[in-house]
């Protein structure tokens, strides 16, 4: 680990000053399994406030419906984006590297989608452990973007520090919590705390691609590349605080009950293609996260190349469907799936009147481009995770660490203080 501790790590260690510190061999003492058998290990990570749950309505329902409010705030930080932008195209650097872990790691791939098509700039998503151990540079002009929720994932501060010391390439952070140990060895960095009081990451992950949406909006107008394309994506995505919102007042209900429906099945199979790969992944990953249930996720054209074996009954296909080049190739997915026996959900806009009336079942979201679903997309599968971790007794603020077993694996893979 470098660098100071993340403050809920601090916390937890001044309670017990004289006692065993975990180390990684023994990653938890007895007074620390004594701290998580009273308070779960994720609400130690939150610093939630607020006491445990451990019967509906969890914290996390309260975290989705936040988010439009929080959505609408990200808005004021749009000078300080501008600032950004304009230190990347004062220093000249023609090469973005966005970096990440988890659901940082797919915001960053979605990131490596989004600003070549409204910048010019190149741009790649590399997973952070990999960055730091296999990455190379190029002759271009680099800066790499950080991004981690919680701000002390040690496999972004590792990477970050090799970024700059070897390579000499300075780093951007994007995270969620004020004073954190990658804020600290970042160059520039964008902090909004979205004050999430459990769980996996919620609010985090629209917030933060919306502070990515307003920076690639902010260097095309500098760059001018795609100046329509950027005055399009901006329509929507100042609409987007409107766009969830309508989303969640519309449509929880029949995601709750969808969500019951599909609580006995093994396992979902999650297709997304383009901007809607990200959705895929960040939904899916959502799903496992709020509900212990497997995922597999699949490109567009993967998905028959890949999946047609696995196709059964007891697993449901899921789709992202906006308007777009993926559209028809995912309606004849919707029509695989179905002549194979797994039940179909699509996600559609309200315009869509093709697969819609093909899948078993479907999640309308307000009328958006597919390069703005990703937003409303993220919480699709946030909610019907959260009401499927419902359905089947199990409690979506944890990541699994009410049960001690996981709390203690968590600390193996990531020993107090790393994550």
């Amino acid at each position: 680990m470098i660098g100071k501790m993340p403050r809920w790590a601090t916390r937890l260690l001044a309670k017990h000053p004289n006692a065993e510190r975990p180390t990684p061999e023994n990653p938890v003492p007895a007074w620390l399994e004594e701290e998580l058998r009273r308070v779960p290990l994720w609400y130690h990570i939150r610093e939630a406030a607020d006491e445990p749950r451990f019967a509906p309505p969890y914290h996390l329902i309260e975290d989705i419906h936040r988010q439009p409010g929080l959505l609408q705030q990200t808005l004021a930080l749009r000078d300080r984006l501008s600032e950004i932008a304009d230190y990347i195209m004062t220093k000249g650097y023609e090469h973005l590297v966005f970096i990440g872990c988890g659901s940082a790691y797919y915001t960053s791939l979605f990131s490596a989608f989004l600003f070549p098509r409204l910048t010019g700039l190149t741009a790649e998503g590399v997973e952070a452990w990999e960055f730091r151990n296999y990455w190379q540079p190029s002759k271009r002009k680099t800066i790499v973007i950080a991004q981690s929720a919680t701000g002390g994932s040690f496999e972004v501060l590792e990477a970050a520090k090799r970024a700059q010391s070897e390579w000499q390439i300075p780093v951007l952070a994007i995270t969620n919590t004020l004073d954190s140990p990658l804020e600290a060895v970042a160059n520039e960095a964008v902090v909004f705390p979205t004050g999430q009081k459990a769980g996996p990451d919620i609010c985090v992950i629209p917030t933060r691609l919306m502070l990515l949406y307003l920076l690639a909006i902010a260097l095309g107008d500098r760059t001018k590349y795609h100046l329509s394309l950027a005055r399009q994506v901006e329509e929507q995505i100042v609409a987007m605080p409107e766009i969830v919102e309508q989303f969640l007042r519309e449509e929880e209900s029949g995601v709750q009950q969808l969500a019951q429906k599909h609580a006995q099945q093994s396992c979902f199979f999650v297709v997304g293609g383009g901007p809607n790969w990200f959705t895929a992944l960040e939904a899916a990953l959502k799903i496992e996260e709020e509900s212990r249930t497997p995922c597999r996720t699949y490109q567009t054209a993967d998905y028959p190349h890949m999946a047609i074996s696995l196709l059964a009954p007891n697993r449901t296909t899921v789709v992202f469907a906006p308007p777009g080049p993926s559209y028809d190739r995912l309606y004849a997915c919707i029509r695989t799936a179905k002549v194979a026996g797994s039940p179909t959900i699509a996600v559609v806009v309200k315009s869509d009147n093709q697969i819609a009336r093909d899948a078993d079942a479907i999640i309308t979201v307000p009328n958006v481009d597919e390069l703005a679903l990703p937003i409303p997309g993220t919480v699709v599968g946030q909610l019907f995770g959260y009401y499927l971790g419902v359905a089947k007794n199990v409690n979506p603020d944890t990541l699994g660490t009410d049960q001690l077993s996981h709390a203690k694996a968590w600390l193996t893979a990531f020993p107090l203080g790393m994550h």
